[in-house]
């Protein structure tokens, strides 16, 4: 594996361990500050809807400029995010630390850009399925790291928490600036570039088969955004669990995505092609959102695991197949611009689904799940047209 792709992952796996570092400690966090759960949900949301703004963009500026100088410039932002968030004491700061981190976190198209300008086109799905595994990590170690530091800290609220991420994106920083080469050598210096994602978006959405699978990426990531979010209320206020246990929850899931993207999809690639990996797993994880609305204090254990088992399967094999699919329509003068209207799209759900889901779990607990079941399955047929 070569030091390029090394530095790469290195810099997923920190974007993602620092979200999952304030997954499970956040909402508390925010509460403890002053904001009911309507605001608690805004500032989680936050975050991905700065992503929603800057991923296209990052990702046609490093068409223009090369992949290198966008993730040097993000990668300090993040730094500067967690610093801020370590020392704030307030929910204004609060507020403010993770708008920065989600303009800085907005450059993982970028990464993936990066990784498909050094792999051949046959190759592109296992790369990205090792970049999923950056994914799978930071949840893995994320939840319990946020969960132990605060904890280590309770009265100085997030300081620990934010020195300690604040510390590995300057770890990253340096081995990037030392070691990362410029991937992207045609470079469109004469590339429009925009900061309306929409713009982005309509001009993709005019090739059918592009826009059915942004279309179902949204889809897919609204639904487990749902999960994400609104199992961590439900695993609290109907099953009694603790933050350190939801914690492990999401750790559960993050070690099983690992499997899923750094095993799983190099077997499962033998017998399907990506389309049908994505319906298949698709509808095994529509059934695993409906069955979280019956969890209780009594089965908590022994059903979580079973249903977590399932939908970390579609966290794992869905997304690397999904960017595998859209890299392979456009050029290379055009992929960092395609992957980051994907991205920008995916962080939009990522923003609006937990606010409809927090909405709808004031109404009755059941419904956000529901409402992810129903949308999953929905989301089936636009790639199954493509089979």
């Amino acid at each position: 594996m070569s030091s390029r792709f090394l530095i790469i992952f290195l810099t997923v796996f920190i974007d993602l361990l620092g979200f999952g570092i304030i997954i499970p400690i956040l909402p508390n966090y925010a509460i403890q500050l002053g904001a009911n759960t309507f605001l608690t949900g805004v500032i989680a949301g936050v975050f991905s809807l700065m992503n929603f703004f800057m991923t296209s963009y990052l990702g046609s500026w490093s068409d223009k400029v090369g992949r290198r100088p966008v993730l040097l410039v993000t990668i300090l932002m993040n730094a500067l995010s967690y610093l801020l968030l370590g020392f704030s004491k307030n929910l204004f700061l609060v507020l403010l630390s993770r708008v920065v981190a989600g303009v800085g976190s907005a450059n993982i198209s970028v990464a993936q850009a990066y990784i498909a300008d050094i792999t051949l086109p046959q190759e592109r799905t296992r790369r990205m399925g090792l970049i999923g595994m950056a994914f799978g990590l930071g949840f893995v170690l994320g939840p319990p790291i946020g969960g132990y530091l605060k904890h280590l800290n309770e009265q100085n609220g997030m300081l620990y928490v934010g020195l300690f991420t604040s510390a590995l994106c300057f770890i990253n920083l340096i081995s990037a600036y030392f070691f990362l080469d410029e991937s992207h050598l045609q470079k469109d210096k004469n590339k429009h570039i925009t900061f309306t994602p929409i713009y982005s978006i309509r001009q993709f959405f005019e090739f059918p088969v592009i826009r059915s699978y942004l279309i179902y990426g949204f889809i897919f990531i609204a639904a487990f955004s749902i999960f994400q979010v609104l199992s961590t209320v439900h695993w609290q206020q109907h099953c009694l669990l603790k933050d350190k246990q939801i914690g492990w929850m999401f750790g559960f899931v993050g070690i099983m995505s690992i499997f899923w993207q750094g095993f799983g999809l190099k077997w499962i690639l033998r017998v399907l092609r990506e389309q049908q990996i994505i319906v298949v797993v698709s509808v095994l994880m529509s059934i695993a959102l409906l069955g979280m609305m019956f969890l209780d204090a009594e089965n908590v254990l022994s059903l979580s695991f079973v249903l977590l088992f399932f939908i970390s399967m579609g966290n794992g094999l869905i997304s690397p197949s999904v960017t595998s699919l859209l890299s392979q329509q456009v050029s290379s003068q055009q992929t960092g611009s395609l992957l980051g209207v994907f991205q920008s799209l995916n962080s939009l759900a990522r923003a609006i689904a937990p606010a409809l889901g927090g909405y709808l779990y004031d109404v009755h607990y059941s419904y956000p799940f529901i409402l992810a079941f129903v949308l999953m399955l929905f989301s089936v047929g636009l790639v199954r047209r493509k089979l």
